[in-house]
């Protein structure tokens, strides 16, 4: 591990990365808070959570911008600098509490997000060319863990601004602040970031389909339509993990001799440091797994959250099934990415990820919130059996797609 933080390439993505994180999750709380201040609050959260996932369905088309620029290096700094523009512009207005500036500060925010996007698909192709096959997964787990780190820092200095100035511009700025500092940090390690691939004609989509598909049936050893079907379940999971125990603890926590805040932070801590470790850790046994077995432990992890709240609700077997669970995770999505790269042309690996990403993405949002209503309109054991199902239908659409293809390679 040691040898990897040495990495001048990395050192400069990652710090970029800690200041854009502060950043990004600063201000999405705050938004958040804003919409809450509206007549009809209700409204204008569901618009905000809408907005805030809505850009990463189209990460296929910012993977394939980030795949016909050629100087990728460039143009990272120039995404950091052009979302600080746009939150120090979004500070002018904001403000106002009108419904027409907040729709500014909706479609701002949403450009912000779709610029963040470009840049990692910038960043993967980066990592990919600058550093070698065997540092890649842990490369990825590390700013992973960087970004873990930082998101609740961010989101708990953007609580502390409101409580104390009540003031969503000087957030607002404080956001375009830490985009300027990310834009530094690759400015001043450009040379170790510096990359450029020849950008080469982009195929149809109907010939990225056949890349992606070739990609992932190789990297994975699955059929692509089972390998998107299964992480799309998968991510709707592990997307609903923290907002059902939010829910669930509102009445638990008590029975727990646990105040509700605590509670969370709690959850909270264990997930960051078991996301932390997972992901900057190396050689342990869950790194000799194949991608098939880490992904169907992965699932027992989750289901096993959901599996405990159903039939033995205790704080300590929730924080053990939540830290198992965030290890994992901290192996699973880096090891994928570093197999793409590996499999994946430069000039595609934008484009072939962000297919990847907007199709597991789009179904996520639409799973959770159906866990949440069925916790909230017919009650919790209903939802935690329905998600401990839909674990067992991962398990067992793992279990029918190896079977098929060791079936296939008979003679």
């Amino acid at each position: 591990m040691l040898t990897i933080l040495k990495n001048h390439t990395l050192q400069t993505l990652a710090s970029a990365n800690c200041f854009a994180t502060l950043g990004m999750s600063l201000f999405n709380i705050i938004l958040l808070t804003y919409a809450k201040s509206f007549v009809q609050p209700k409204l204008f959260v569901s618009i905000v959570s809408i907005a805030t996932i809505a850009p990463y369905a189209l990460n296929v088309i910012m993977g394939d911008l980030a795949d016909r620029t050629t100087a990728k290096a460039t143009w990272l700094i120039g995404t950091k600098l052009g979302q600080a523009l746009l939150y120090f512009g979004l500070a002018l207005i904001i403000n106002q509490q009108t419904v027409l500036s907040f729709t500014i500060v909706v479609t701002l925010n949403v450009l912000a997000t779709l610029l963040g996007n470009y840049g990692g698909s910038l960043f993967n192709v980066i990592v990919q060319k600058r550093l070698v096959a065997a540092d890649r997964q842990q490369a990825f787990g590390i700013n992973q863990s960087v970004g873990t780190l930082m998101a609740p820092v961010g989101q708990s200095l953007g609580v502390l601004i409101i409580a104390v100035t009540h003031n969503y511009a000087l957030a607002g700025v404080i956001n375009g602040v830490t985009f300027l500092l990310a834009a530094a940090c690759l400015f001043i390690g450009y040379p170790t970031i510096m990359t450029s691939v020849a950008a080469s004609k982009q195929p149809s989509l109907n010939t990225i389909w056949q890349l992606a598909k070739r990609a992932i049936e190789q990297t994975t050893q699955l059929p692509a339509i089972s390998f998107l079907g299964i992480i799309m379940l998968l991510n709707i999971l592990a997307m609903s993990v923290d907002t059902v125990l939010n829910l669930y603890f509102i009445t638990a926590a008590p029975k727990f001799g646990l105040p509700y805040a605590t509670a969370i932070l709690l959850t909270n801590l264990v997930f960051v440091v078991g996301s932390v470790l997972g992901g900057v850790s190396r050689r342990t046994w869950l790194d000799q797994l194949s991608f098939c077995q880490l992904t169907l432990l992965t699932t027992i992890a989750i289901g096993s959250v959901y599996l405990g709240l159903l039939l033995w609700p205790n704080i300590n077997l929730i924080l053990l099934t939540q830290f198992v669970t965030a290890f994992c995770t901290g192996k699973l999505d880096p090891k994928m990415y570093a197999l793409f790269t590996a499999t994946v042309t430069p000039n595609l690996t934008g484009t072939v990820l962000g297919l990847v990403s907007t199709t597991v993405t789009i179904g996520a949002p639409a799973g959770s919130i159906g866990l949440v209503l069925l916790y909230n309109l017919i009650g919790p054991q209903l939802a935690f059996t329905v998600a401990v199902g839909l674990a067992g239908i991962i398990m067992l659409w793992l279990w029918t797609a190896n079977h098929l293809k060791y079936l296939k390679k008979r003679p």
